[in-house]
């Protein structure tokens, strides 16, 4: 009776762990493929620089990017840009490109790039960007916020929070070792 009543637990066990592996591996699936559509979407997109220029979102895609929300208001935005702008310097070579989407209006961004001197792109998304973030995974809608989109267009790492040099140079030198 005992070994009849262990097989029927262990049954129910292995049941439960089958569909929790099935739950698990369904999330994991459905979020890839909400990154792929949101990925898509965001190559899809162009939005002004800070000079007013459109640009293509697209011209970035088949490379590794790093797509950093920010804000000029925003003090951990503000730290952390000149930072990117020099990892962004020592990575050009090898492919990967950073971009800013500024979750404000173009004078205010273009007076930080101004001020900042800053080179790399920072594009004008406005109110919109935190939908674009949304999209990509920051359903707080906080900044910074930091996505890796890989150069086969998946996303490859994302960061809530302030992101350190150290920690966006180990991403990249991950996911854009076979570039460049």
């Amino acid at each position: 009776m005992n070994q009849r009543r262990d097989l029927i637990v262990g049954g129910v066990v292995a049941a439960a762990a089958a569909a929790a592996g099935g739950t698990v591996g369904f999330r994991r699936i459905k979020s890839s493929e909400e990154d792929a559509a949101a990925t898509q979407a965001l190559f899809g997109m162009t939005l002004p620089d800070s000079a007013g220029a459109p640009q293509a979102l697209s011209q970035w895609k088949g490379r590794p990017l790093v797509v950093n929300f920010w804000a000029p208001w925003c003090a951990p935005c503000v730290e952390e840009l000149p930072d990117l702008q020099h990892v962004r310097e020592e990575y050009r070579a090898r492919g990967v490109e950073i971009i800013g989407l500024g979750i404000d209006s173009a004078a205010h961004i273009r007076q930080f790039q101004s001020d900042h001197q800053i080179t790399l792109p920072l594009l004008v998304a406005g109110a919109d960007g935190s939908s674009i973030g949304d999209r990509l995974g920051n359903k707080t809608g906080a900044l910074p916020y930091t996505v890796l989109i890989s150069s086969n267009g998946g996303v490859a790492e994302r960061k809530l929070g302030r992101i350190r040099p150290d920690e966006l140079r180990r991403w990249l030198d991950v996911h854009a070792a076979s570039t460049g």
